[in-house]
């Protein structure tokens, strides 16, 4: 029988300290009382595996703050008893085809990252040594996944020092990143404006409206009106939200802080931790997803963050300048209307909704440019109401079955694609509604 145990964030961080509080204390020359813990959420274990393992390929080396701390690395040092556990992930084989034809031997490169600690960093410009902790913890059975703490300690006559480290480590880079609470950040494919298909009100309401307010910076202030904006868009799934969102970071350079509003432990002084962090590095961009199941005109919230809580926040986020507040929900009509009452929330509403015939074109054209001369007129008919991303499904489908005939993708196949996929669609509709009709019956 295993038994689960789940316990609170600090606790675990000072339970993982405890295991080696002797080494600590000696290698900082002071009581583990006399020093200072700091939670951060820059990899700094990461930068340790060079000076350890020599020349490899370490996890995130890409990142501005894992390279700047690495060269500011004068040496690292680990306890006596302690073997670094590393994971390995696989990046890639480094032959290409032709190569594998011609008989060379297919070579697997790997990238590293740092699973636990500690380790004494000793970085130029700070007069003693900072530990650094990886704490992995589980918050409990409703959160889908682990959650990792970042954690340094160190002399508290060094604390000018490390804080500036921070603040320059910290300093966004450009890359759009998603700040997930408690958990490191997420790395965000980047996504530009061109690669979408828009419907034109979107294109207005969101595009455009977006890229002049960036721009505008000193002209808001200047009117002294805030310089702050707030986007809700909703619409049915699969109909490129979240692809916008990705647009808007990558185009904003914009980091996104967020947090899971379903997680039974996430509660009201979680999301004000989560705005309070945006501000603090701001311009960056709020985001909240699904706010129509978190917060619906019933007033059956789905999870412990109040109605309350959220406009209370929401009306406290205009003071902060470089603010960009998104929410997203698939039905606006059953979210509780007090979010939307205050003018000032959401300036922007904007409907994503199922492509036109006319975008469902264009959608097709660009996915392959042969279609650009082709006749798409009955598919197109025949994928009506499809969202777009029933019709990358389709697409999908016409490249697998002209995979197995040895071909080009062809008209022809779409439109077996288009079949296939209104045929699961309808399926998948049939056993919805069975399943609904069969719990009526009990």
């Amino acid at each position: 029988m295993l038994t689960n145990e789940f316990a609170a964030r600090p606790a675990l961080i000072r339970h993982a300290i405890d295991q080696h509080a002797e080494w600590i204390e000696k290698s900082l020359g002071l009581p583990l009382s006399q020093a200072v813990i700091v939670g951060c959420d820059i990899s700094f274990m990461d930068a340790a595996i060079p000076q350890l393992l020599g020349r490899v390929v370490c996890r995130d080396s890409r990142e501005e703050p894992v390279r700047v701390l690495t060269a500011l690395l004068e040496s690292v040092e680990i306890p006596p008893l302690c073997a670094p556990m590393l994971q390995a992930d696989p990046t890639g084989r480094t032959v290409d085809l032709q190569d594998a034809h011609d008989g060379v031997e297919s070579r697997q490169s790997y990238s590293l990252k740092w699973d636990d600690g500690p380790i004494a960093f000793h970085i130029r410009g700070v007069p003693s040594p900072v530990i650094a902790f990886s704490v992995s913890y589980h918050a409990g059975t409703s959160t889908p996944c682990e959650n990792v703490a970042q954690v340094l300690i160190f002399r508290r006559d060094a604390s000018e020092q490390v804080l500036k480290l921070l603040e320059r480590l910290g300093k966004p880079n450009g890359e759009p990143k998603l700040h997930m609470l408690n958990s490191l950040p997420q790395r965000i494919l980047p996504c530009d404006w061109d690669q979408l298909v828009l419907d034109p009100s979107v294109t207005a309401l969101l595009k455009n409206d977006f890229q002049s307010f960036f721009r505008r910076e000193q002209w808001f202030k200047k009117m002294r009106l805030p310089f702050r904006r707030g986007y809700l868009l909703h619409g049915p799934p699969g109909n490129g939200k979240s692809t916008a969102v990705r647009a808007m970071l990558t185009s904003g350079k914009l980091a996104a802080y967020t947090l899971r509003l379903f997680d039974s432990r996430t509660d009201d002084e979680d999301l004000e931790r989560v705005f309070e962090q945006a501000i603090n590095h701001a311009p960056a961009m709020i985001l909240l997803e699904d706010i129509d199941r978190a917060f619906p005109r019933t007033g059956e919230s789905k999870g412990k963050v109040s109605l309350q809580q959220l406009l209370n926040c929401l009306d406290g986020v205009a003071t902060g300048e470089g603010i960009v507040t998104v929410a997203t929900a698939n039905e606006p009509t059953i979210l509780d209307p007090a979010i939307l009452r205050r003018p000032g929330r959401f300036d922007r509403v904007v409907h994503f909704p199922n492509p036109s015939a006319a975008l469902r074109r264009e959608y097709f054209c660009r996915m392959h440019e042969q279609f650009l001369a082709a006749d798409l007129d009955s598919v197109v008919s025949d994928s009506e109401d499809f969202s777009f991303a029933q019709l990358r499904e389709s697409y999908i489908m016409a490249g697998q079955l002209a995979f197995e005939g040895n071909r080009e993708i062809c008209v022809t196949d779409l439109s077996s694609g288009v079949r296939s996929m209104r045929e699961t669609t309808q399926l998948s509709s049939r056993r919805s509604n069975h399943a609904g009709f069969v719990r009526s019956l009990r």
